[in-house]
């Protein structure tokens, strides 16, 4: 399970600042997410918004808009280091679903662990 400093590191790399409420309801997913993975990245509609609702006392909807916008964010300010951690080019800011699996798969890497020190 990634611990929440690294979480937290790297969406400050990315270009990622708490003062976007989406910034603490992406550490809280990633924690979730670290737990099971798989079936909830293809439920992020349904599980992990709901999830981070309820844990935050607000709407699904709020949600996800404030992910989103800390997603546009990042990908403004920092995209070459986002695709650099993906391990791909990519064209477009990508998904609710796409960004959670690229932070996930990276912090759990036990190899980068040294990078996300730095």
């Amino acid at each position: 399970m990634p611990c929440i400093t690294n979480i937290r590191r790297l969406l400050f790399m990315l270009g990622g600042t708490p003062n976007y409420i989406g910034f603490q309801y992406v550490v809280y997913g990633l924690q979730l997410l670290s737990e099971n993975s798989e079936m909830k990245l293809q439920l992020v509609t349904k599980w992990l918004y709901p999830d981070i609702a309820n844990h935050f006392h607000t709407g699904w909807k709020t949600v996800e808009r404030d992910i989103r916008t800390l997603i546009h964010v990042i990908w403004k300010k920092n995209p070459s280091l986002l695709q650099t951690l993906a391990g791909y080019p990519m064209k477009n800011m990508p998904t609710v679903s796409q960004f959670f699996g690229i932070l996930l798969e990276y912090l759990s890497n036990d190899e980068n662990d040294e990078w996300l020190v730095l």
